[in-house]
């Protein structure tokens, strides 16, 4: 195991040249590892004694918990640098062998295993079962290797949360700018020839395009999914918070937020999804009421305040519910009381 993890070509895939092979993005070294458990299954399959079976078993999950172990002290070493190729390897090796081994837990060898496993102890009177167990042995549920697999599993999901986090922390830091605009003094739309990426936006946007092509080139389709999803609303968290609750807008500025998001924020994720804007929900809410015309505007704060703040219902049953009244306009995530705050941000209003 130590030669494993210490060759050369240890965190390199051997077929990353070939795309329609290495749709995994394994390293060689859980390649060699998952080589080296499906040759032990292969030599002990055939034994007679269900319980020398078991015992072979027993060693498969202690190598797997080994292994586990050794990844997850890589992976502390390698943390401060969670983009790294090293620490990606890691992550895809982590999702490799919980994928096999969830593949192999499947097979009727395993699933025999697993039988005679609970049979064997329920005859053990050193091992009485129970009613958990008992249930097990009724309808086989779960698998021989689940605790490994859980184990993994949150291995992986530790290694994700620390990845987007790095990336979130970074786009933040390049964000501050933007976060401090001059939204209320911006020219109008049609002061402007062409409407162009706010230039305290472009740090955010590089940083962010940047990560995400690394990350694609890196982890395997699934991870780099989750990992872009979890980025997205996250992102869509900062940006409601930070930019849209933190400062006010005028005509002009609620027109370039939304420029910025809808034409550039938003495609930089519409490479890997048909709607980019279904992961930002509060952004893409928050521009609407924003952008609203003033007439819509000063409809919708009558109708949320006649609604009451506290109520979907109106006042006036003529009158349309605010829920209502907001699913119109495409709003559906911001409750009414969000909206009202945010129309409070708008600072053109007649006579203003």
């Amino acid at each position: 195991m130590d030669s494993m993890l210490s060759s050369e070509a240890a965190w390199s895939s051997q077929y990353k040249d070939i795309s329609d092979v290495d749709e995994m993005k394994a390293p060689d070294c859980a390649e060699t590892f998952m080589t080296l458990l499906l040759v032990i299954t292969d030599r002990y399959q055939n034994l007679p004694s269900p319980r020398c079976r078991l015992s072979f078993l027993a060693l498969q999950k202690e190598l797997v918990d080994d292994f586990r172990i050794r990844l997850t002290q890589v992976m502390k070493e390698e943390s401060r640098t969670p983009l790294g190729p090293r620490y990606c390897a890691i992550l895809n090796a982590v999702n490799y062998i919980a994928a096999v081994l969830a593949d192999w837990a499947d097979s009727v060898f395993f699933l025999q295993l697993q039988q005679a496993e609970l049979e064997l102890g329920a005859e053990s009177p050193s091992w009485p079962l129970s009613p958990t167990q008992a249930g097990r042995l009724a309808s086989l549920e779960g698998s021989v290797f689940d605790e490994m697999i859980t184990l993994l599993e949150r291995l992986r999901h530790d290694m994700m949360g620390r990845l987007v986090e790095f990336i979130l922390r970074e786009a933040r830091e390049r964000a501050k700018p933007y976060c401090r605009e001059r939204w209320l003094s911006l020219p109008s739309q049609s002061d402007q020839a062409a409407m162009s990426l706010s230039s305290s936006a472009c740090p955010m946007m590089l940083c962010l395009r940047d990560h995400m092509l690394q990350l694609q080139q890196m982890l395997c389709y699934p991870l780099f999914k989750s990992c872009w999803q979890a980025l997205a609303e996250r992102l869509d968290l900062f940006i409601y918070q930070d930019v849209i609750l933190s400062n006010h807008f005028n005509e002009g500025g609620a027109a370039q937020l939304q420029f910025d998001m809808t034409r550039n924020l938003f495609p930089l994720f519409g490479h890997h999804c048909k709607r980019p804007e279904n992961y930002f929900k509060h952004v893409k809410e928050g521009c609407i009421v924003l952008s609203l015309n003033v007439g819509s505007a000063l409809l919708l704060r009558d109708v949320l305040r006649q609604g009451g703040s506290e109520t979907n219902s109106p006042l006036d049953p003529n009158q349309p519910s605010p829920v209502a009244t907001l699913n119109e306009l495409g709003i559906f995530r911001l409750a009414p009381s969000d909206v009202e705050i945010l129309l409070s941000l708008r600072t053109h209003w007649p006579g203003q």
